[in-house]
C-alpha cells in the first residue's frame, strides 16, 4: 500500500510572549517557503524519488448566529454554534472556518527499496479572521472570570504544529505506520461519513470533537506520542492506534488505543471504530457558553464506538452513523494537572465522577447537480445524560444544509444553515442563568485550497 500525500476551534498578558513567538515562527515558515517559490506552486521539491509539497486551506465567512457572545480571535471557528448558549445577543460578522479549518502544512514522500516510502506531515492551524494561531484552550481561559466571548475545547491549542506532526513508512503489502502527533482514526471516519463532511459551524459532529472523532474528549481527535497503523487487503481496510502516556502533570498524561475496520465494494462502504482512553485530560465545555467555564481541567476515562455507512448511486450519496460514548472516573485519581497546553491554570484538575453517556445518530446525504454544484443535508440527534447525577440530561437536534459551488479546482463558495433545538433539565442546570432552547447559524463563505 502506498502512502498518499493528503491535501487534506482578549489574550491574557502572561501568555502573550509565548503566542507571539509561535505566531512569528509560523510567519517565518511561510516566508521561507515563499522565497523558495512555493507561492507560485504547491510543489517545493520533486527530484530523485523525493517530493515535498506545501498545502493549505484558507476559509472565511460572513454569518449570523441567533444566540452568541462575541466572536473569539483564537477559537478555531470564531463562534460556537452547537453547545448550549445563554447569550440574549446575536452575532453578525466575519468568522473563521465555517466548513474547513484554515491551515497550512508541509508534507513529503521519498521512495526507497522495492516500492517502499518514507513520508512526513507537519500542519498548523490558524484563525484567518484574526491572523493568529488556533488556540481553543485560550478561548476557554479568556472566559473563566466572566463570559464575554464564544469558546470551545479542541485538540489544537496554540501549538506550532497542533494539527499534525508525524513521520512514517509504508509498504505495498504491509501497510503504513505513522509515529508522532497523529490524527484519530475516528476523526477521519467522521469526516468521510458525516453528510456535511464535518463542516465546523454547520454540523454538530464537525463542531464538537467529543462526538466528532474524539469519542468522549475533543482533545483526543489528535493523539500526541502515538503510533498509527493502516492497511488494505482486498475490500477490507483496517487500522490500529496507540497513545503512550506523557507528562503526568500536563495535558499529555493520558494513554489509550483505537481500532478500525472498514469494508468497501462498489458504491457501498461501512466502517467501525472503537476506542478506550485512560486518564484523558480535558476542559469540559458543555456549559461554557452558559456560565463561565471552571478554571481547571478534568481527568477522565473514556470509551466509545462509531458505526457508519455510505452508499453512492449516480449523483446521489446517502450517509448514516451511530455513536455511543461513556465517560467515567480516571484510573489514576491522584493526578494533579495545572498545565494545559502551556497555560498555567489557577486551580488543580478534578476527577470525573459518576457516568456521562452520549448517544447520537445521524442520517443525510449529498446530491451533485453538476460537476461544480452540490447540495448536502443532514439530520442529527444527540442524547446526553448522567448517572447518578440528575438534572443534567438534555437532547439536541440539528437540521443542517450546505450548498457549495466549485468555481475552480482550488476555489469554492458555500451557503450554510444549521438549526439547533434543545430540551431537557440541563437547560436550567445553572438557574437563574438558563440556556436557550434553540439556536440558528446562517452564513456564506469563501474557501481557497492549494
Amino acid at each position: 500500500m502506498y502512502h498518499q500525500i493528503r491535501s487534506s476551534k482578549v489574550i491574557s498578558y502572561p501568555h502573550r510572549r509565548r503566542r507571539v513567538r509561535e505566531t512569528l515562527s509560523g510567519v517565518c515558515l511561510v516566508m521561507l517557503l515563499s522565497a523558495m517559490g512555493v507561492a507560485r506552486s504547491a510543489t517545493v521539491y520533486d527530484k530523485n524519488n523525493v517530493q515535498l509539497e506545501l498545502y493549505g486551506t484558507l476559509e472565511i465567512g460572513l454569518g449570523y448566529l441567533q444566540h452568541s457572545y462575541d466572536a473569539s480571535d483564537v477559537l478555531i471557528t470564531s463562534l460556537d454554534s452547537y453547545h448550549l448558549n445563554s447569550s440574549p445577543k446575536s452575532f453578525t460578522g466575519l468568522y473563521n472556518a465555517g466548513v474547513s479549518p484554515s491551515r497550512v502544512g508541509l508534507q513529503g514522500t521519498a521512495q526507497f527499496g522495492s516500492d517502499q516510502q518514507v513520508f512526513f506531515r507537519l500542519e498548523s492551524g490558524f484563525n484567518l479572521a484574526s491572523g493568529v494561531l488556533t488556540n481553543n484552550a485560550q478561548s476557554i481561559y479568556n472566559n473563566t472570570s466572566a463570559l464575554h466571548t464564544a469558546n470551545a475545547g479542541g485538540a489544537v491549542n496554540g501549538q506550532a504544529l497542533g494539527r499534525a506532526a508525524y513521520v512514517g513508512v509504508s509498504d505495498p503489502i504491509w501497510g503504513s505506520l505513522e509515529l508522532g502527533r497523529t490524527i484519530n482514526l475516528s476523526a477521519d471516519q467522521t469526516l468521510q461519513y458525516d453528510p456535511l463532511q464535518a463542516a465546523l459551524l454547520y454540523s454538530p459532529i464537525g463542531e464538537a470533537g467529543a462526538i466528532g472523532g474524539g469519542q468522549g474528549a475533543t482533545e483526543n481527535t489528535r493523539l500526541a506520542d502515538s503510533l498509527r497503523y493502516e492497511n488494505t487487503v482486498g475490500h477490507f481496510r483496517f487500522g490500529a492506534q496507540y497513545k503512550f502516556a506523557g507528562d503526568k502533570s500536563a495535558e499529555s498524561a493520558g494513554s489509550g488505543w483505537v481500532g478500525m475496520l472498514a469494508f468497501t465494494r462498489g458504491g457501498f462502504s461501512i466502517e467501525g471504530t472503537f476506542s478506550e482512553m485512560t486518564n484523558t485530560v480535558t476542559w469540559p465545555t458543555q456549559y461554557s457558553n452558559v456560565v463561565p467555564p471552571a478554571p481547571n481541567v478534568q481527568v477522565e476515562n473514556t470509551k466509545g464506538y462509531e458505526l457508519t455507512a455510505m452508499y453512492t448511486l449516480g449523483k446521489a450519496t446517502a450517509k448514516a452513523g451511530y455513536e455511543n460514548v461513556t465517560v467515567w472516573a480516571p484510573s489514576n485519581r491522584n493526578l494533579n494537572v495545572q498545565s494545559y497546553y502551556g497555560l498555567q491554570l489557577p486551580k488543580p484538575s478534578v476527577n470525573a465522577s459518576g457516568n456521562l453517556f452520549i448517544n447520537l445518530y445521524w442520517v443525510g446525504g449529498e446530491y451533485r447537480f453538476t460537476p461544480q454544484f452540490k447540495l448536502q443535508a443532514g439530520f442529527y440527534n444527540i442524547d446526553t445524560y448522567n448517572r447518578p447525577e440528575s438534572g443534567s440530561a438534555y437532547w439536541a437536534t440539528a437540521y443542517s444544509l450546505l450548498a457549495d459551488y466549485q468555481f475552480t479546482h482550488s476555489f469554492d463558495a458555500y451557503v450554510g444553515v444549521m438549526e439547533m433545538e434543545y430540551r431537557g433539565d440541563a437547560l436550567h442546570k445553572h438557574a437563574p442563568v438558563n440556556a436557550y432552547s434553540s439556536n440558528g447559524m446562517y452564513g456564506i463563505g469563501l474557501r481557497y485550497r492549494f
